[in-house]
């Protein structure tokens, strides 16, 4: 996560869930909006967080399911256009025993697509 900054204000949480964009996949939610800050603040930089609930199974499972989604972003990082925030939540009937790798990764791409988050060139 090379251009990458984390999301740990709840305000920014609210800003995202407010004025951006999402789209429902199977297992997540991709939330997704520009970032309020000028190009020559941190126009390049992307916002990226993750969220998972208590219902989606223990620690260790949570766990899983973050890493799932950061490695999925940390692929893809370079496809995406920079200056946005992104948000993955996964979906309360999500549950990480019955889901794999390859599952979330085709689901979250598939959100990005459709939110028109990937560069022209790709």
């Amino acid at each position: 996560m090379k251009n990458t900054l984390r999301i740990k204000k709840d305000k920014v949480f609210k800003y995202i869930f407010k004025k951006g964009d999402f789209y429902k996949g199977d297992y997540v939610i991709v939330h997704s909006c520009k970032t309020k800050f000028s190009e020559e603040d941190k126009g390049g930089v992307n916002f990226f967080a993750v969220c998972v609930s208590k219902k989606n199974g223990n620690s260790v499972i949570r766990n899983r399911l973050k890493r799932y989604a950061r490695a999925v972003y940390t692929q893809e990082e370079e496809k995406l256009k920079s200056g946005h925030n992104y948000v993955v939540m996964y979906k309360k009937d999500t549950i990480g025993k019955e889901v794999n790798f390859n599952l979330i990764k085709e689901d979250i791409i598939k959100c990005l697509k459709e939110l028109d988050l990937y560069e022209e060139n790709n």
